[in-house]
């Protein structure tokens, strides 16, 4: 019987030889060469990589274009690639969550402050209405002034109405206005012949990434559709918390200390102590606010909270902000005890009106869009409360966003608009899953360019392709800087990298250096690192998980003795090892650790770290996290650095 040749599998088989043969010749090939290489590659934190010497253009070894580069993982950058509704993310998200579900979207305020004169709009004959003003005193105080029953004009920014209906009080409400300031004749820096637009900036304290794609999709879809916006899903935080993640963009400067000695490099010192950022005023420090003011821009910062990334819990922040429109009054009414009236100072939790903090922000934000049609403006809101304590925080609030956007969509348009988290949620069940622990690290950043600028100019383009890399909030403080000072100048056609004096990022509205970006050679601690490491799972009841934990309770208590708050907390002991994972590679002869450990009752804290361990000695690098909430555990003592770490001995109720 004559047998048929398959000649299709024979042609098959040699193109897949062939193809193995390829990757063979192609996996041989060095990773890295020296092309097209713009900007000079300078190493903003640790020693030059020995990586990048011959990707250098003034490298003249004459062995550098023959010996194969070899390199450590920790000189590249593997992106994490996930799908933001993973299975098993999903039994943390709620999207029908909705504080306001139960509100009177019927009812209407009382009062109306409209054109700077406020009256009564309510139908109610028998309601008497009062209003004061607020105006701020300091940080923490209001100058309030006496009750006015008469409707009429007024001069503050910050009205707040009480009615009262057979002697009780029946409601309560802080309204706000933006009274324009005259023109910047002569601003400190000439400005004749720069470009210049707007730049507003709203930040939703702890949203990440994938938190953002999952519960803005309203936002996001109009943001990107018709603003040509673009999200950047590879940023990565530089501290914990939101001020070490705020205060970098502000003013530039570090306040955690970068741990190299995993590179057997020395460690980088923040740029400002504990102590002189909480203590002293910072009127005298550059910031982005004077800076733009000194531009001539007339200038907004509104944060829901009364502490804000500037005071908490005991700092002095500001003696006379440089700032135009601060809404820090309408905080201190709202939630300082004595400074707002009760009924006022329960209006935004629910019950007959459907508003919250977040509106007041984005309703300021609107009036100061308004207020100035022909002055250049920056305004950055800062939305806290939202989805501080919750995974499923923004959801209801998509609309809110949405509908702001399209409200003001023709200044927008012409504008700069960033859309920024400053860190993911950093508590609850959810870090214990993969996304959850790459969220907290991974906060949410996106711009929008002026439609102008869009096809007239690269720089949509060169934000694209930026978008693709691991970036820093450094590099959002120098692509801020960037549209103030620099491209501004050149009418944005400026294209090659640039590395603006004294700072630590590279902007994404022109080229960065192509050399790698990674947690090496970037600022950024290598406990937040979104980098992704093979890892592998290591028991947790063996000695050496014991071990580490062990380690992780000491260098805990070691924070809390160098704070010296012995006295007002607990000494904590470890407990279990929840979880532990070793790096596969070794880097220097160290094994690295990511350790989480629970510590004994009362606390039962959670902490997390990296560690590594070098001829049998346990070191613990960077910063602890505190991985579970601690609530009022801590109010005890006010510093907050160390309060994650502290139990206080005396707790109260």
């Amino acid at each position: 019987m004559i047998q048929t040749i398959p000649w299709g599998a024979v042609v098959v088989s040699g193109c897949m030889v062939v193809y193995v043969i390829f990757l063979g010749f192609a996996s041989y090939s060095p990773s890295f060469e020296n092309k097209n290489v713009y900007g000079e590659y300078r190493a903003i934190a640790g020693n030059y990589p020995d990586l990048y010497r011959g990707m250098r253009s003034d490298d003249s070894s004459p062995n550098s274009s023959d010996t194969p580069v070899t390199y450590d993982p920790w000189d590249l950058c593997d992106l994490p690639k996930y799908d933001v509704w993973d299975e098993e993310i999903i039994p943390y998200v709620n999207p029908n969550k909705d504080p306001l579900k139960d509100c009177d979207r019927t009812f209407k305020p009382f009062t109306e402050l409209k054109n700077s004169s406020w009256s009564v709009v309510s139908p109610n004959k028998n309601l008497e209405c009062k209003t004061r003003c607020h105006r701020r005193k300091s940080e923490r105080q209001n100058e309030i002034s006496k009750w006015n029953f008469t409707q009429g004009p007024v001069d503050c920014e910050f009205l707040e109405a009480v009615c009262s209906e057979n002697k009780e009080d029946v409601y309560g409400y802080l309204h706000s206005q933006v009274i324009p300031k005259p023109p910047i004749e002569k601003p400190k820096i000439d400005t004749a012949g720069l470009m210049q637009f707007d730049v507003f900036v709203i930040l939703l304290d702890s949203l990440s990434y994938s938190q953002g794609k999952r519960s803005l999709p309203r936002t996001l879809s109009y943001f990107t559709n018709h603003m040509d916006g673009v999200i950047f899903p590879y940023m990565n935080k530089i501290g914990e918390n939101s001020r070490p993640n705020g205060i970098p963009i502000w003013f530039g400067k570090s306040l955690e200390k970068i741990d190299r000695s995993l590179f057997d490099e020395e460690v980088i010192p923040p740029d400002w102590s504990h102590k002189y950022f909480c203590k002293t005023f910072k009127d005298n420090e550059t910031n982005i606010f004077s800076e733009f003011h000194d531009y001539g821009y007339r200038t907004l910062l509104a944060e829901d909270w009364a502490e804000g990334t500037m005071n908490w819990p005991n700092c002095v922040g500001f003696d006379k902000p440089p700032i135009d429109h601060f809404m820090r009054p309408f905080q201190n009414a709202y939630e300082r005890k004595g400074q707002g009236a009760p009924i006022t100072q329960k209006h935004l939790k629910g019950g007959k009106l459907c508003r919250q903090t977040h509106n007041t922000l984005l309703d300021y934000m609107g009036q100061f869009i308004n207020a100035y049609p022909d002055q250049k403006k920056f305004g950055w809101v800062w939305a806290i409360d939202l989805g501080h304590n919750s995974e499923n925080g923004f959801t209801h609030a998509d609309k809110d966003f949405h509908n702001f956007l399209i409200e003001h969509r023709k200044k927008l348009d012409n504008s700069f608009v960033f859309l920024l988290g400053d860190h993911g949620l950093r508590f609850g069940g959810v870090r214990n899953t993969f996304i959850g622990a790459l969220d907290v690290n991974n906060p949410f950043t996106a711009i929008s360019i002026p439609k102008v600028l869009r096809n007239a100019t690269k720089i949509l383009e060169y934000v694209a392709e930026n978008a693709k890399n691991i970036q820093s909030h450094y590099d959002t403080r120098a692509t801020i800087l960037d549209i103030m000072k620099y491209q501004s100048a050149k009418s944005f056609t400026e294209t090659e990298a640039r590395q603006f004096p004294e700072e630590k990022g590279y902007s994404y509205i022109r080229k960065q250096p192509s050399t790698p970006r990674n947690c090496r050679n970037m600022p950024i601690p290598l406990e937040y690192c979104i980098c992704q490491f093979k890892k592998s799972k290591v028991p947790r009841n063996t000695k050496t998980a014991e071990e580490i934990g062990k380690a992780l309770a000491l260098a805990v208590n070691t924070q809390i003795e160098d704070g010296n708050f012995t006295d007002s907390c607990i000494k904590m002991e470890w407990e279990k090892t929840l979880s532990l994972e070793m790096y596969d590679h070794q880097f220097k002869g160290a094994t690295l650790y990511t350790v989480t450990a629970q510590m004994k009752e009362p606390s039962k804290a959670e902490f997390k770290s990296n560690v590594k361990i070098v001829d049998g000695k346990i070191k613990v690098l960077g910063m602890v996290e505190r991985s579970n909430r601690y609530g009022k555990t801590a109010d005890c003592i006010k510093s907050e650095y160390h309060r994650p770490y502290c139990y206080c001995k005396k707790q109260n109720g």
